[in-house]
């Protein structure tokens, strides 16, 4: 099953559904590959049970499928997948404040978290460097504060997405397997120092 690109969520149901914590966690998940709903209560160390609850409110509101069955033991057991890899919230919801920052904190919350893990289970090449040269890294780790209009930083946003979407449309069938994750948002005060001269 391929995913669509984009979902856009027209219902406030389906959105309450995806800002609730643990579904928006089950989601990101079933975003990367299908699972069965014994394999992701293994992943969250979770009861089945309630882990099946999450997965049939998310099939009832469309926002995941089963995309296939596999006879094992004689139980069938039912493969979920998202029916894409984002999730937006359409301009008639948007009045909806609470539960579309609900969504998207939680979202951010678990991308953070599945990079975490990512990291954790990275092979020790991939943190390893081949020269004091960063042009000849292949890895990277940044953290930046801005400060700029939410016009500049959106014009900018546009400009970066469409390098990650150059970027995934040059994948190649050889080569080694690189893991990319970004977050963006809006802070109240920075955390980091400012440089000396910036301070006088």
């Amino acid at each position: 099953m391929k995913l669509q690109p984009v979902y856009i969520i027209e219902d406030l149901e389906q959105l309450k559904t995806v800002s609730d914590p643990l579904r928006a966690k089950v989601l990101l998940y079933l975003i990367e590959k299908a699972y069965t709903g014994q394999q992701l209560a293994k992943l969250l160390g979770m009861a089945r049970a309630k882990v099946h609850y999450h997965l049939n409110e998310l099939e009832k509101h469309s926002l995941i499928s089963v995309v296939r069955t596999e006879l094992k033991n004689g139980i069938v057991q039912k493969f979920y997948r998202a029916v894409a890899r984002g999730f937006v919230p359409s301009e008639a919801l948007l009045p909806y404040v609470s539960e579309v920052e609900n969504y998207y904190r939680e979202t951010t919350l678990n991308v953070l978290g599945r990079a975490r893990l990512r990291a954790i289970a990275a092979p020790e090449e991939a943190f390893q460097i081949p020269s004091s040269d960063r042009a000849l890294w292949h890895r990277m780790s940044t953290q930046l504060e801005v400060k700029m209009s939410r016009e500049k930083f959106a014009e900018w946003l546009s400009k970066f997405r469409a390098l990650i979407f150059e970027l995934d449309g040059q994948q190649e069938e050889t080569g080694e397997w690189f893991y990319l994750t970004t977050v963006g948002f809006q802070i109240n005060e920075p955390s980091f120092a400012m440089d000396e001269e910036e301070e006088r």
